[in-house]
């Protein structure tokens, strides 16, 4: 594990922290890399029942690291299809994980940093954090951010947030449903170790069969939802 990554335990739950403070956690390939990697060790780990995601410093994470960006000379577009397939696999990695995630969020929460942490299961937000997704204003396709964006506060929100390029704060987060608490900047930590513990003391296998049908019943007519809460209904009673 490369110094980008902090990593700690502290019973069952998995702390897992990006460490570019000087850079606003600004999330470069390695960091990407190395985060997607202890995500996977983690929910790989019968010991961890639940991840809480931070961001080192002022700031949860600004969003891509733009300083090898030269609009003037843009990447071929094989370059291009590397990366945004690189991007999407880690949001997709995030969704399909099966432990929980919480995300204790500060400062600076954009573009992809911002969809790192509504990717969550959980967000804790400090009162002061701004949220927002200034990839349109620099130049940028907002590609890799839009379909989570949109599955989680809808299409008109969504078309706001990623055009106009306005950031928010975190009332309008919560009201949005980005995100679920507020706190004092200095209680996001404590806050979301609050709700992981409150989460590891429950059931896992309960815990993870409702995280399952949430998952999969979000993307179902309301009937086929229904259904599909029988059936992991009928599952659960194999775990009692």
């Amino acid at each position: 594990m490369s110094d980008l990554i902090l990593v700690r335990n502290q019973g069952a739950i998995r702390f897992i922290s990006m460490n570019r403070p000087d850079k606003l956690n600004a999330m470069s390939e390695s960091l990407v890399d190395d985060l997607a990697r202890e995500l996977h060790v983690a929910d790989d780990d019968q010991g961890v029942a639940v991840i809480v995601i931070t961001g080192e410093g002022r700031a949860f994470s600004a969003g891509a690291d733009l300083s090898d960006w030269d609009a003037d000379n843009p990447a071929p577009a094989r370059e291009v299809a590397a990366g945004l397939t690189r991007v999407m696999g880690f949001y997709g990695q995030l969704v399909a994980m099966n432990t929980p995630l919480i995300a204790a969020v500060q400062g600076y929460v954009l573009g992809g940093g911002c969809n790192l942490a509504i990717s969550c299961d959980l967000v804790v937000a400090g009162q002061s954090a701004i949220f927002g997704y200034p990839e349109v204003r620099l130049g940028l396709a907002a590609t890799g951010v839009t379909p989570t964006l949109v599955h989680q506060i809808g299409r008109k929100a969504a078309f706001e947030l990623l055009t106009l390029c306005d950031n928010i704060d975190a009332e309008k987060a919560l009201a949005l449903g980005m995100i679920n608490r507020i706190v004092a900047d200095d209680q996001v930590l404590s806050e979301a170790t609050k709700m992981a513990e409150q989460l590891a003391s429950f059931n896992a296998d309960a815990l993870w069969l409702t995280k399952q049908t949430l998952r999969r019943a979000a993307d179902l007519p309301l009937g086929k939802a229904i259904e599909l809460g029988l059936d992991m209904g009928f599952t659960a009673k194999m775990y009692q």
